[in-house]
């Protein structure tokens, strides 16, 4: 008997959880629109000579109590990572939804003739999963 009470603490949790200390949910995000300013309608293949940037936004689903970051990480048509935006989220906002600019003129888009199929996808935190789907698009010459 003495066996069996030894063996049930022992699988007890040790501590308790102390409030304010629970693992706060992840994040669920998306990529869900991708335009340009120069582009009167929406698209996802843009022209690098006819845009000057392009507009990034992404969605929130959910809330945070502390402050928390979405990075788009932006990778270019060969797979590799090309820039990281970083979006600081304010706990206190309402918003739900965030914009980034990806410059296209005079960068190495343009000069290194990276033409054809990016990515862009959503992290939340510094995670090694995407908290959310990304979204494709294309840069023509």
């Amino acid at each position: 008997m003495l066996t069996l009470l030894v063996a049930l603490l022992a699988l007890l949790p040790l501590g308790s959880p102390k409030a304010g200390h629970e693992k706060e949910p992840a994040l669920s995000c998306e990529v869900s629109d991708i335009r340009s300013p120069q582009t009167p309608w929406r698209r996802h293949s843009f022209r690098a000579t006819r845009i000057v940037d392009l507009e990034l936004e992404a969605r929130l689903h959910g809330r945070s109590k502390r402050e928390r970051r979405l990075q788009l990480h932006v990778y270019t048509p060969g797979g590799f990572l090309y820039q990281v935006l970083e979006l600081p989220l304010d706990p206190a906002s309402r918003k739900r939804v965030y914009n980034a600019r990806l410059p296209v003129a005079g960068t190495s888009i343009m000069t290194s003739g990276l033409y054809g199929r990016w990515k862009v996808v959503p992290y939340a935190d510094d995670a090694r999963e995407p908290c959310g789907r990304g979204r494709s698009f294309v840069i023509r010459p």
